[in-house]
């Protein structure tokens, strides 16, 4: 990663290793690369990477969500922010921050980034790599992300310090045996590095599972027994999987077992971001998004499987919410605009599939705008809700009635075949509004409604289609126009 700054300042005592701290490049890791999605997890990135910084060419240990590449370290974004101050450095918005907004990997050359975070891998006061989260939208970082960033930076620090150790004990193993006091002292390093890294799993606001290679589950950390109701790890035969940990699909039907995430990990080798639910009894469903990876030694030999899983609930219900928003009237709930002329292309379309046409019917309040001018826009809002409740309570399974603006409402009707069908549509709904509409502290206001129907099929588009139901409906008032003074009663 390039930057258009200038290069990145020495970096003093976390700069570059001396060359006996030298990181060599590594293998792959599983637990690496399961520590690199949880970096992306915990801060909502799309991306994540841990990158060595002791050499004058980063090199990628381990990636998340993007094609990693070798690259120079100086006036690189990573070095650039980290030369800002010690711990963990955020960017919202890396074409906001002077000097990245040319770099190749912002501007689109290379990539589009755009929220940026990283934070040094130190060993024994020495940085050797850095983690980074990156994504191509804007992202507001919070205290609680960027604490844990640094909490996965020293998981990733201990496996590094341990994967040392580890080459350590081969070495002095070799040696001599004069070496076997040293050697015991690093087997309990080694133990107390492991015993952080599962403590740190403990904390951790990801699910994370773990079975042996035939798929039965043999350990879950603290987040994952939280959400399954469950008090201690279990050893959790395949064939049970599905009734022990309450899983269904998104829509709450229980999983097939081919489809249990640890199934398929088995069977396919991954698992990429797949979202299932867990429906505890007596508890909301929770929706999780999984993803995992068969874990194999260094000759290929299958040691077992690691899954983690991120809770998605709030974050689909507010996808939900604002797709509701976009989509329906605040006032009434009905359909808007916006999603009329969607269900008007779609009713078209079968229309002419079918050939048989369809029917629009375009509804105007008549004698709404005394109700506003005398009782006021909340009586007026009081009114609008009540007759969109008629209208809808007079329509076909299958019509849609959307309020498209003031006191206009449309009805769709899919195949009604003939005009003489729509206008019986269209009588009922007249015939709906011959009793007062009458208001929730017991005020009643004579409101009628003019109907103009147009029967749609081939050749009409859906602004056509509502043009002509509006002249439709404007005849219709004409027709009905009262005398010079006169208006509907109000009570």
């Amino acid at each position: 990663m390039t930057s258009a700054a200038e290069p990145a300042p020495e970096l003093g005592r976390t700069g570059a290793a001396a060359p006996d701290r030298e990181l060599p490049v590594m293998d792959a890791d599983p637990a690496l690369d399961g520590l690199v999605r949880v970096a992306a997890a915990v801060t909502g990135m799309r991306c994540a990477a841990v990158i060595t910084m002791d050499t004058a060419v980063m090199r990628v240990m381990a990636v998340h969500g993007f094609r990693g590449a070798a690259w120079p370290r100086e006036g690189s974004i990573v070095a650039t922010v980290l030369a800002r101050g010690s711990g963990v450095q955020t960017c919202d918005d890396l074409i906001l921050e002077p000097g990245f907004g040319r770099s190749p990997w912002v501007d689109g050359r290379r990539g589009r980034m755009r929220a940026f975070g990283c934070v040094p891998v130190l060993v024994d006061g020495v940085m050797l790599a850095a983690i980074c989260v990156f994504d191509d939208a804007p992202h507001t970082f919070t205290d609680e992300e960027r604490g844990r960033l640094a909490d996965v930076a020293t998981a990733v620090a201990s496996l590094v310090r341990a994967g040392q150790q580890a080459r350590q004990l081969a070495d002095l193993a070799a040696a001599s045996h004069l070496a076997r006091a040293e050697t015991a002292r690093a087997h309990q390093q080694l133990a107390r590095s492991t015993a952080f890294t599962r403590a740190l799993l403990e904390v951790l606001p990801v699910g994370v599972i773990g079975a042996d290679p035939e798929g039965r589950v043999t350990l879950f950390n603290a987040t994952f027994r939280d959400w399954h109701g469950l008090d201690v790890d279990l050893t959790v035969e395949p064939d049970d999987l599905v009734e022990t940990f309450s899983l269904t699909d998104t829509d709450g039907t229980p999983l097939q077992p081919d489809q249990v995430p640890l199934r398929r990990v088995l069977a396919d080798g991954r698992l990429d971001a797949t979202e299932i639910a867990i429906a505890v009894p007596g508890r909301p469903p929770r929706r999780i998004s999984t993803s995992g990876a068969r874990v194999h030694d260094d000759d290929g030999n299958l040691l077992g499987l690691v899954l983690t899983s991120t809770d998605v609930t709030e974050q689909r219900a507010l996808e939900a919410a604002l797709r509701e928003a976009a989509l329906h009237d605040p006032l009434t709930g009905l359909p808007n605009r916006n999603l009329l002329l969607d269900r008007l292309d779609q009713s078209l379309a079968a229309a002419e599939r079918a050939q048989r046409p369809m029917a629009v019917l375009y509804c105007d309040l008549d004698g709404f705008k005394p109700v506003n001018d005398s009782a006021g826009h909340a009586a007026g809002d009081e009114v609008l809700v009540q007759a969109s409740r008629r209208l809808a309570a007079e329509v076909r399974p299958g019509d849609t009635v959307a309020r498209i603006g003031g006191d206009e409402f449309v009805v769709l009707c899919p195949e009604v075949g003939s005009e003489a069908a729509a206008q019986v549509i269209a009588d009922r709904i007249t015939a709906a509004f011959d009793a007062p509409l009458r208001r929730a502290g017991g005020a009643e206001h004579a409101v009628g409604i003019s109907i103009g129907v147009a029967l749609c099929g081939p050749g009409h588009t859906a602004d056509s289609a509502l043009a002509s139901s509006d002249a439709a409906m404007y005849r219709v008032k004409a027709a009905r126009r009262r005398p010079r003074g006169r208006t509907p009663a109000t009570v």
